[in-house]
């Protein structure tokens, strides 16, 4: 009977034991320096908490004083070297910024907001396709392109 009792009780813990189902869930972790968008623009709205692009487009006219590459970033937690270079339609490089370095505390920021303004001389000849190249961390993001027009200046 003893036997009997043991054995039930050995096959009760087993099941018991051997039932158990634990679960380890990694914890939710987002990627960090994601680019929200990044934007041609012709100026900025500095009137909220973040900067924001103004006049959103792809063409520009030789007459406009600059033209600005904008950038947010969401989910920054390191410190970030962006960079900037432009190219002419002719395809020489006539502007690069150097690296810009984001957040050198590296605390969490949810967003950021970064830019470099691009003067155009009236006097030199613009007309043409132009080129903005962004780097992250001497890492490739982005390219984008933009026409400058001979004239008066566009008012979309």
């Amino acid at each position: 009977m003893k036997k009997n009792i043991i054995i039930v009780i050995l096959f009760v813990l087993n099941t018991f034991l051997g039932s158990c189902i634990t679960f380890k869930s990694d914890p939710l972790v987002f990627p960090d320096n994601q680019v929200e968008f990044i934007h041609l623009c012709k100026g900025m709205d500095d009137s909220g908490e973040l900067l924001e692009p103004v006049d959103i487009q792809s063409e520009f006219t030789s007459k406009d004083e600059h033209i600005n590459c904008f950038i947010k970033l969401k989910d920054v937690s390191i410190k970030i070297h962006l960079r900037w270079k432009w190219y002419s339609p002719d395809n020489k490089m006539v502007r690069d910024t150097g690296d810009v370095i984001i957040n050198q505390e590296e605390k969490y920021l949810g967003v950021v907001t970064a830019y470099d303004m691009f003067q155009l001389n009236p006097e030199d000849k613009n007309e043409g396709q132009w080129t903005v190249v962004v780097f992250m961390n001497n890492k490739f993001i982005a390219s984008k392109t933009f026409k400058v027009k001979k004239g008066s200046r566009l008012n979309i």
